[in-house]
C-alpha cells in the first residue's frame, strides 16, 4: 500500500471510539455565526477570522481549539469557533462566551485533513454510533449537537493534526457505558 493509499483508507475508514469521557463544565468563548446555508460557506471564514485571536483570550486554559455546532431553533444551525478559557469575568462583549454543563462524550479521532472532517462527522452518526448503540444528545440550547477539539498539535495553515469528535450522548444511554479517555 502506498502513502496516499493509505491516508486515503484512514479517511474513509469508520471511526472508531477512542472512549467514553465526561467532561466539563467547559466555559467556551470564541466567535458563533449562524449557519443558514451550506457550513463549508461560512465555518473556514468563520475560523479565518477568529484564529488571529487564539492564545490571547484572558484565562484561556491552553492552546487547543474548539468548534462547536448548536441547534438553533427549529431552523438551521450556529457555529462557534472557541478556546476554552477558567471563567468568563475578563471576556469583553466582544465574544460569545457558552457554559457547556457537565456530560459524557463519545469520543472519535478523526484521521485526515481537516477538509474531510464533514465525511468523518457522516461516518460517527450513520455508523459508530448506532453500531455501538449510543444516541447522541439532541435535548436543549445548552448542550452542542457536537464538539470539534483541535489539540495543539493541529496545524491551521496546513489543515492537519489531531482532531477529536466529541458527541454529547444521552444520559439513559452513557449509564452502563464505562472507559474514560
Amino acid at each position: 500500500m502506498t502513502g496516499m493509499q493509505r491516508i486515503k483508507s484512514q479517511a474513509t475508514a469508520i471511526p472508531v471510539l477512542l472512549g467514553i469521557s465526561e467532561e466539563g463544565p467547559i466555559h467556551l468563548a470564541g466567535l458563533r455565526e449562524p449557519i443558514d446555508g451550506l457550513p463549508h460557506q461560512v465555518i473556514p471564514s468563520l475560523w479565518n477570522r477568529f484564529l488571529p485571536y487564539q492564545g490571547w483570550l484572558p484565562g484561556q486554559k491552553d492552546k487547543s481549539s474548539y468548534g462547536a455546532l448548536f441547534k438553533r431553533g427549529s431552523q438551521g444551525f450556529d457555529y462557534l469557533t472557541a478556546v476554552e478559557v477558567t471563567d468568563f469575568q475578563r471576556i469583553n462583549d466582544d465574544w460569545d462566551c457558552f457554559d457547556i454543563p457537565r456530560q459524557r462524550y463519545a469520543v472519535f479521532p478523526h484521521q485526515g485533513h481537516v477538509s474531510e472532517l464533514r465525511q468523518t462527522l457522516h461516518r460517527v452518526f450513520a455508523h459508530s454510533l448506532p453500531a455501538l448503540h449510543l444516541t447522541p444528545n439532541r435535548q436543549g440550547d445548552e448542550s452542542p449537537l457536537l464538539l470539534e477539539r483541535y489539540a495543539e498539535s493541529f496545524d491551521p495553515r496546513t489543515g492537519w493534526g489531531d482532531i477529536q469528535v466529541w458527541v454529547p450522548l444521552e444520559r439513559a444511554e452513557t449509564a452502563t457505558m464505562t472507559g474514560t479517555l
